[in-house]
């Protein structure tokens, strides 16, 4: 039973026996009991409010994903369900008094349970961009018999009905086994009700990492709970195994068009098709291509961009047409594209655009637009998830000389989640611009690689090629070959490597 369930219900629900020591326990809805916190080293734990009333606790383990129980969401005496809340869920999180003004307070938009265990990822409308609200780190090891975790929560106390204030205590391990661990508590350490998901922390030199959530306890001593009971202990669900699936979960490619986690690349021809050719991890590009719809109309296309602006996670194409009007044609999942979709806003004023990019400026998770006007002027179009953009906003950085740039490609290069630029200017040098996170970016930076002779390269995209969670550069050089930087994650790249094709890729006449 969650955490949501009333208590009559509560009170009413049967025993279950849990692998942790075989104990029988009765549904916990999980606090810390002990005293209040406000160590910004617990900056990531999170308080969730479903519903009407029900109320869980987490921990933030990537800048737009919390981890929590999956009990939290079940419901009608079904298990969570992936995909949208079926109740409305808000996470405040990097606030260890709900009365702060820091951290984010967002809305839950997506749920990614796990079958095995009580566990589920949570997803949040927008990135937590408070540079003192860090993910926690998930351990490498698992909890050790007499080990001593400390769970922290938002949960009720023995005199607090719905507090306000983090709670810490500290557990000792009593047992634990391929899924569970089972914690012996305290007068002053007990999980009640308000608690399910709080995460158990061990102290690595300083540095708190997640071993485990709370899914279980008897509550003894909370606040309204039967005062027959005194049983102090719980039962939590490890999660220092599934470090990988919580990566893979969290991370997300704005460029991938075959849903395998890789950037592809599009590019039009000199015939007027368009294909799109599948990224492999190891050799950048698997050789592969896909003719797209439309024919040969491809080769009047002014510009093209790339990236997910449907929310489905499969990359999208962005294309200005030569009446000056802009289309979506949105991605399959299987390396295709659907028929144009008109984009409302700017009518048939896009022909004068210069410049053309896609990334997740505003760490939404929705792929925005970066464009370059004829007056020089660099301004962002927000994404909305529907295909749509809104009313631009002009960047500040630059003021009115990005009409000098040769090339823009857009890509997360420095690994924090949120779209960079990279710019080759008409002096041949190429620059990274950092991406702030709201839309705008911070001044650039020359990437030493390469010095003045980035101005004899014909095409350039970015993306994540590799699937390391960095963008990487393809290039078309005036050979007509075709080459790889891979990105370092510091904002550069590495040295080229030679993709297949020789020189036949001189005829490309867009790429993204």
């Amino acid at each position: 039973m969650s955490v949501r369930s009333t208590r009559a219900a509560w009170i009413s629900a049967a025993t279950i026996v849990v692998a942790a020591g075989g104990i029988g326990v009765a549904p916990s809805a999980g606090a810390a009991i002990g005293p209040e916190t406000t160590s910004d080293s617990y900056a990531f734990a999170a308080k969730l409010s479903i519903g009407d009333s029900g109320a869980c606790s987490g921990a933030l383990v990537d800048p737009q994903w919390v981890l929590t129980a999956a009990s939290c969401f079940a419901a009608d005496g079904k298990p969570a369900q992936a995909g949208k809340p079926a109740a409305k869920t808000t996470v405040t999180v990097g606030r260890t008094s709900l009365t702060q003004t820091g951290g984010s307070v967002v809305d839950a938009v997506e749920l990614v349970p796990r079958t095995d265990r009580d566990v589920v990822m949570v997803k949040l409308a927008q990135r937590v961009m408070d540079p003192k609200v860090k993910p926690v780190r998930i351990a490498a090891n698992p909890a050790a018999t007499s080990e001593t975790l400390t769970s922290v929560g938002f949960g009720r106390t023995k005199t607090e009905w719905a507090p306000d204030k983090l709670h810490s205590s500290a557990f000792t391990v009593a047992s634990v086994d391929t899924k569970s661990v089972g914690l012996n508590g305290s007068d002053n350490a007990v999980m009640c009700q308000g608690d399910a998901g709080a995460p158990a922390l061990r102290d690595n030199n300083g540095t708190p990492e997640l071993v485990a959530l709370n899914s279980l306890s008897w509550q003894g001593g909370c606040l309204d709970n039967d005062p027959a009971e005194t049983r102090t202990g719980a039962v939590d669900t490890r999660v220092d195994d599934l470090g990988d699936w919580i990566r893979q979960t969290a991370f997300r490619v704005q460029d991938d068009f075959t849903n395998d986690g890789i950037a592809d690349l599009a590019s039009i021809w000199d015939d007027g098709t368009l294909h799109i050719y599948p990224g492999d991890k190891t050799k950048g590009l698997t050789g592969g291509q896909a003719l797209q719809v439309g024919g040969t109309s491809w080769k009047s296309m002014k510009q093209l961009a790339k990236g997910d602006f449907t929310n489905d996670g499969i990359a999208d194409l962005m294309a200005i047409w030569v009446d000056g009007t802009l289309h979506l044609y949105k991605g399959d999942g299987k390396g295709n594209i659907t028929g144009a979709t008109t984009v409302t806003l700017g009518g048939k004023g896009w022909d004068t655009i210069k410049q053309l990019t896609a990334g997740d400026y505003t760490g939404d998770g929705i792929a925005d637009l970066m464009a370059v006007w004829s007056d020089g002027t660099l301004h962002l179009y927000k994404g909305k998830g529907d295909g749509q953009i809104e009313p631009q906003v002009k960047v500040t950085v630059g003021a009115n000389t990005w009409d000098t740039v040769k090339l823009l490609p857009g890509g997360d290069f420095n690994g924090d989640g949120i779209a960079d630029l990279m710019a080759v200017w008409s002096d041949g040098t190429l620059h990274y611009y950092k991406g702030t996170g709201d839309g705008q970016i911070a001044n650039g930076t020359t990437v030493p690689l390469g010095g003045n002779n980035w101005d004899t390269v014909r095409q350039m995209t970015g993306g994540d090629f590799n699937g390391d969670g960095i963008a990487d550069l393809m290039a078309v050089w005036t050979d007509g070959t075709l080459h790889l930087y891979k990105g370092d994650g510091k904002g550069s790249i590495t040295g080229a490597t030679t993709m297949w094709g020789g020189t036949t890729w001189k005829t490309v006449l867009q790429f993204a």
